[in-house]
């Protein structure tokens, strides 16, 4: 006959409590570096860190744990809906692009030069580095690093963090070498990208000089993309002045919640949050 739990049992049930804490909140520091490549599968136990919330939720510490085989929603804390009035981003109207820039690997397998004076636009007055991340390769006019930086301040201020931006405005020939590199290794640019007809005209001039070398191909490609660009049409969102990529995958639901507020708090400025690869973009005017 099975025995009833006794106090020894429930000591060390109790004993066992702190090391599932720990690793818990390993699991949660490796999940911030970026060690976990789907990060919205990821289910983490409560820990009850001190100042860890879910956007709107505020149920006493005292309340019902969450079944063991619970279903959960991804990214969030427990199963309750999102509270009424909180900020969330706008959904894409359409299937979202996956229009990120190749990384510099990306661009070396495909026999590309490296680029030359990379980096954020610096404006005419005196200027110091904002406290945001800019990855190399990234231009921000100075109207949009300003109000980049505005936001960056509001999100700092409530989550000590900073932002780290992944893309920003490009100009004709980032754009016809993000393109040339993606072909190059293989991608299907149709699938990728929204307008099939001026995906056509510079798959066209791609091929039409692939035989010849990166340079001339990509200069092919950048007098289709500007010519575009002169009749209105833009490939990519990032060919508009204003468009900014801002990386969320290493941000926990409330850090996701402080950036939208911090972004309305300034406001002009439009966020789409997009899934293939995880990031916020943002429209700024």
């Amino acid at each position: 006959m099975p025995t009833l739990p006794t106090r020894r049992v429930a000591a060390k049930e109790r004993s066992l409590e702190l090391p599932r804490r720990l690793g818990a909140v390993a699991a949660a520091l490796l999940w911030a570096a970026g060690c976990t490549e789907k990060l919205e599968s990821v289910d983490l136990p409560d820990i009850g860190l001190p100042g860890f919330d879910a956007p709107g939720t505020s149920a006493p510490a005292s309340a019902a744990p969450r079944a063991q085989d619970a279903p959960r929603a991804a990214g969030s804390q427990g199963a309750a809906p999102r509270a009424q009035g909180a900020p969330r981003a706008a959904a894409p109207a359409t299937q979202p692009e996956c229009d990120e820039l190749p990384s510099e690997e990306e661009e070396r397998r495909a026999k590309l030069p490296p680029l030359t004076a990379l980096g954020k636009a610096v404006p005419t007055e005196p200027w110091s580095p904002p406290p945001y991340e800019v990855l190399p390769g990234v231009t921000l006019p100075a109207k949009i690093a300003a109000k980049l930086e505005q936001i960056d301040r509001g999100y700092a201020r409530r989550t000590r963090e900073h932002l780290v931006i992944t893309s920003g405005t490009r100009d004709a020939n980032r754009q016809a070498r993000a393109m040339f590199t993606k072909l190059r290794l293989g991608e299907d640019l149709l699938q990728l990208y929204r307008n099939k007809a001026a995906v056509q005209e510079i798959k066209k001039a791609y091929q039409a000089n692939a035989t010849r070398p990166p340079e001339q191909a990509v200069a092919a490609m950048e007098a289709v993309i500007q010519d575009q660009i002169d009749r209105g049409i833009y490939i990519s969102a990032h060919l508009r002045r204003g468009a900014v990529d801002v990386r969320n995958r290493t941000m926990s639901p409330k850090e996701k919640r402080a950036f939208l507020e911090s972004a309305a708090e300034v406001g002009g400025v439009l966020v789409i949050d997009e899934s293939t690869p995880p990031h916020y973009h943002l429209q700024i005017d």
